[in-house]
């Protein structure tokens, strides 16, 4: 009796993993739903959003539609592990460095809003996410805000400037009243500042493929009042409907995460 019931069971138990999302085997593959992003697959299926996105060939995260395919297969939990082995090697890069990241507006200052996003929540996402890559990469990472709260503007430089052999990178969305206007610019007071500036615009270009605006030079409170290098990036516009239904997924929140932490290492590489 217990040998003619035993396949059955372990078929069943794997069944019931394979629905849970804890067992990924060969060949294993996801049809997307509505509501998916390659955040909320990834994390189901415990693997990077870079290793799924590099398994099936996708360069854009906004092209993930319903009743796509993806490769749950080893290719994506190996990549899964190379990502994690690359973590692991540029580990040193960071150690003994500070970022102190500034996620915008907070508390009764919401910034901007446009259909029901509001600024200052995408930049306290995109900075939990920003200092997560940071601490993968050696870094020590402090926040000038963690939760929905008011930081004044010299208060945040005064954060700032309590720690030595850091940088500063404060975290924004933009609106316009032409709403056709999209894209990232990443602004600069100094000629440090400049030069983390532009490695980490050419890495939100590069990885988002977004439109590049550039970087400017501005007298931003947050960027005269810092001590060390220090830069406002401009993550996207949410007055454009496109761009802020881009800007508002989680997908799109991780991958400018990942660039500006590229960027700030190739920074503090030269």
């Amino acid at each position: 009796m217990f040998s003619s019931l035993r396949i059955p069971i372990l078929w069943m138990s794997a069944l019931f993993a394979l629905a849970a999302g804890t067992l990924v085997s060969e060949g294993a593959s996801y049809t997307v739903k509505s509501g998916d992003t390659l955040y909320s697959i990834a994390t189901k299926n415990k693997l990077s959003v870079s290793g799924l996105m590099k398994a099936n060939g996708i360069t854009d995260p906004r092209k993930l539609r319903v009743g796509q395919r993806l490769t749950l297969s080893s290719s994506g939990s190996s990549t899964r592990s190379s990502s994690s082995s690359s973590a692991s090697r540029v580990s040193s890069v960071g150690k003994g460095k500070w970022v102190v990241i500034d996620p915008g507006h907070g508390g009764r200052d919401q910034g901007a809003t446009r259909s029901g996003v509001r600024e200052s929540y995408l930049n306290l996402r995109i900075a939990t996410k920003l200092g997560e890559q940071l601490r993968q990469r050696g870094y020590s990472v402090a926040m000038t805000r963690r939760s929905d709260v008011f930081v004044s503007l010299s208060r945040r430089a005064a954060i700032g400037n309590q720690y030595r052999n850091a940088v500063f990178v404060s975290i924004h969305f933009n609106v316009t009243r032409e709403t056709w206007v999209r894209g990232v610019e990443t602004y600069y007071a100094g000629s440090q500042g400049r030069s983390l500036a532009v490695a980490i615009q050419r890495e939100m270009v590069n990885r988002l493929k977004v439109v590049n605006r550039g970087v400017r030079s501005a007298r931003f409170t947050v960027l005269m009042e810092t001590k060390c290098p220090a830069v406002l990036v401009e993550c996207g516009f949410i007055s454009n409907s496109s761009e802020r239904n881009r800007c508002a997924s989680s997908s799109y929140q991780s991958m400018v995460a990942i660039a500006i932490a590229e960027g700030i290492t190739r920074y503090g590489r030269n």
